[in-house]
């Protein structure tokens, strides 16, 4: 698929707005790591989109964005569904089994949501539930022996935030629900991308490193290592070039991570180094501190494989610990949709980041869709994390290289996973180390805020903080290490929230204040500023409510995170304290 750019910048940036490909979900990797767990297949669906499509995007099981609640939902790949995978719960149920996905960051308009569908004894009065700028719709569809391919939800308008609910509720025939792909296109204009202060951006990590000579012109680590922005490369131990790669990825200015070989579900033996199925939690963590202490510059982890490890608790909580031990972080391939790795490292306090897409693709081209796949979304909603993993693979090499023009007048940049990387503090959820504390006259609030980072059970609210001016709320976080850190805040949006806000931001110059409009619509983390943090809990954000002064609004507080941007600069040095 080629996109002819004006040559005029400009007219590049209008031809975006024009000539928006479809969001491809996570369609490819490498023959070894397949998105949820079935490392046996080697092919993979793509759907090419011509240059005229509209703007969609495609949210399917294996992406972040799916969660599965409750119930006993069974992983399936055969018969018909998009991506082969999909999963099924048996019924008609009571409602106790539950999944969503949350389409995040979509620009404003109207849209039609279709899901994806095969045939067969499913349920015929399958139970939605859509929560969109229309409010709650609840939504009985047939999905009885329907043809295979996409079916319609409905219309639904959409500012930024839709949440897609199902459960194993029906009443009608069927023996079965499934749940696989949803798609959302736009039916109305394409509005301008939203103003951001922090610069849309893409975290690409690239897998399998260490196999080929990464000083030679005619390997595709050595095109990688040489175009205009930094990744992260994660290279395997042991292999014929390790420890050359490492100092060569370190000496380009780039990042490296042990990509830690794992078992597979179909795939029991990882390798040289691996971790297996069989080991004693000390021997995991004896595997991994060898590896890391064997690989030069090494700053994280990701997985290699893993659809087994991954989703053992006891053993990925032994290889957190050994990272956090060492200022490491770890990165979350998913290469299986129930994977824990990424909640544990969460809960650990780690600064920690989980798969978005694979880019690869089977050739150049759908490489090249799923990268501009992957920069639309992070140019729609540049405060949430854009991640994606790729492999040394030629085509993935030239893919890169050929969407560089392409980035650059997008506006959207490469960052290295971490520089992505967030530790969150929610009201209803604390990493170790962090605190969330209140005083005044706060209660629970069922009515969150809605985000692929965030846990679902709460958020809290004072209800007329005019009468009070003295409520606050106080997120610590437990930092890993000293450095600047991006800081945002997340609350419901209403128009009845209060205007009058303050934001209290305690960091390692000083304190910085700033006032916020809660009554004002967010589109989605609400940028706070950047700050030099010392390790530990010394840094917080304290939101109040003593200016306060137009009765009968409401006082909330969600979820603060920090993303980590980079050690201290010179600039960041002067002290800072703003009331």
């Amino acid at each position: 698929m080629i996109i002819k750019w004006w040559d005029d910048f400009l007219k590049k940036q209008i031809l975006i707005f024009l000539y928006i490909l479809m969001f491809c979900s996570s369609y490819a990797q490498s023959s070894n790591e397949n998105y949820i767990g079935f490392e046996e297949y080697k092919e993979y669906r793509f759907e090419p989109i011509s240059a005229d499509a509209s703007y969609q995007i495609i949210l399917d099981v294996e992406d972040p964005c799916f969660e599965i609640f409750s119930g006993n939902w069974v992983l399936k790949n055969t018969g018909g569904f998009l991506n082969y995978y999909y999963f099924v719960i048996n019924g008609p149920g009571t409602g106790g089994g539950q999944a969503r996905w949350i389409a995040e960051g979509l620009p404003e308009g109207n849209y039609t949501i279709e899901f994806y569908a095969d045939n067969g004894d499913y349920a015929s009065d399958a139970q939605y539930q859509v929560i969109s700028a229309d409010g709650i719709s609840n939504l009985s569809i047939n999905m009885n022996y329907v043809s295979a391919g996409w079916h319609t939800l409905d219309t639904f308008n959409i500012n930024r935030v839709c949440v897609v609910n199902i459960s194993d509720y029906w009443t009608g025939s069927g023996t079965k629900l499934s749940v696989d792909a949803l798609r959302f296109t736009l039916n109305s204009t394409l509005p301008a991308p939203p103003s951001s202060v922090v610069p849309p951006h893409i975290g690409i990590c690239i897998d399998d490193c260490g196999g080929a000579n990464p000083t030679s012109s005619s390997t595709p680590i050595y095109k990688m290592l040489r175009l205009p922005f930094k990744m992260t490369f994660a290279v395997m131990p042991y292999n014929s070039y390790t420890n050359q790669s490492a100092n060569e990825i370190y000496n380009q200015g780039s990042e490296v991570i042990l990509h830690q070989p794992m078992a597979a579900i179909t795939v029991p033996d990882p390798g040289s180094g691996g971790i297996t199925d069989s080991m004693t939690l000390e021997q995991v963590r004896t595997t991994v501190a060898t590896n890391l202490d064997s690989l030069p510059h090494v700053i994280g982890m990701n997985n290699h494989m893993g659809s087994l490890i991954t989703q053992q608790s006891n053993k990925m909580q032994v290889c957190i610990e050994e990272l956090k031990s060492r200022g490491l972080f770890f990165y979350d391939s998913r290469t299986v949709t129930t994977s824990i790795a990424y909640d544990k490292a969460k809960e650990n306090g780690l600064l920690t980041g989980e798969r978005d897409l694979f880019i690869d693709g089977n050739n150049k081209d759908e490489a090249k869709a799923l990268i501009r796949s992957l920069a639309l979304q992070a140019l729609y909603a540049p405060n949430v994390p854009h991640l994606a993993i790729g492999h040394v693979r030629t085509d993935t090499a030239d893919a890169l290289t050929e969407m560089v023009p392409e980035l650059q007048a997008m506006g959207v940049e490469v960052w290295t996973i971490s520089k992505c990387m967030a530790q969150v503090v929610e009201t209803d959820y604390l990493p170790s180390g962090s605190s969330f504390t209140t005083t005044g006259s706060w209660t629970n609030d069922s009515n969150d805020s809605y985000s692929k980072q965030l846990y679902d059970d709460h958020s809290v609210i004072v209800t007329d903080p005019a009468s009070t001016h003295n409520d606050t709320a106080v997120f610590t976080p437990s930092l890993p290490y000293v450095g600047e850190y991006d800081i945002y805040a997340i609350w419901k949006a209403d128009a009845s929230n209060a205007p009058q806000i303050k934001a209290v931001i305690t960091h390692k110059n000083g304190v910085t204040q700033i006032d916020i409009d809660q009554s004002q619509p967010i589109k989605d983390w609400f940028y706070l500023g950047r700050y030099p943090c010392n390790a530990g809990s010394a840094s917080n954000v304290t939101l109040n409510d003593y200016s306060c002064t137009i009765p009968g609004k409401i006082f909330c507080a969600d979820a603060v995170k920090y993303v980590y941007t980079g050690p201290i600069s010179s600039s960041s040095i002067s002290f800072w304290s703003f009331f």
